[in-house]
């Protein structure tokens, strides 16, 4: 495992500020609400929603993230519910969230969490790298990487109204697969 607050400290990892393109395109699609963001980062998409309205949990592993994600709403004059957990142990309560992103992160065990973490009629906004990011730089291992069409079956008993796959310019050349889905009233 990764020491996160190292890398966050040294910039040996050094996240995106801008809030995701697909987060500000989708905006006006989705529920409105609680929000919990997973694996925050430093709260790029968490302050985003909290401007737009949403009463924000953002998670994630690494204080010094967390601290960053606090400053950055104070900054920003909103409030962010921080969570400091390890996502292999973290639970989400169920039924809790209007909307539930995850971006740029992949733990396939907390997929069916996610899903029980929506309220009726909730959504999910999910992106993160494919198998085809291995010939294009970071991150490379396999076990958190899509494969063809899997983020599709992954979440296929929740209507799908958005969904790409592909390697996209955004910021730079990204394998990605993006979804969007709502849960069934």
């Amino acid at each position: 495992m990764p020491d996160w607050d190292t890398r966050y400290w040294t910039g040996d990892y050094s996240p995106a500020k801008e809030s995701s393109r697909l987060l500000v395109q989708l905006l006006p699609l989705l529920p409105k609400g609680r929000a919990l963001d997973i694996a925050c980062g430093e709260g790029r998409n968490a302050i985003f929603l909290a401007q737009n309205g949403y009463d924000v949990d953002a998670v994630d592993i690494s204080t010094v993230a967390l601290e960053r994600v606090a400053e950055a709403a104070k900054l920003a004059r909103v409030k962010v519910n921080l969570i400091q957990a390890d996502l292999e142990n973290y639970e989400i309560p169920a039924g809790t969230y209007d909307l539930i992103i995850n971006f740029n992160y992949l733990q396939r065990s907390l997929v069916p969490a996610i899903k029980m973490g929506l309220k009726k009629r909730g959504a999910v906004i999910f992106e993160t790298y494919t198998l085809e990011q291995q010939a294009i730089g970071h991150p490379k291992n396999p076990d958190f990487l899509l494969k063809p069409n899997e983020l599709l079956h992954l979440f296929s008993d929740l209507h799908i109204f958005f969904y790409r796959e592909g390697i996209f310019e955004e910021g730079g050349m990204k394998a990605i697969a993006s979804l969007a889905g709502k849960m069934e009233g």
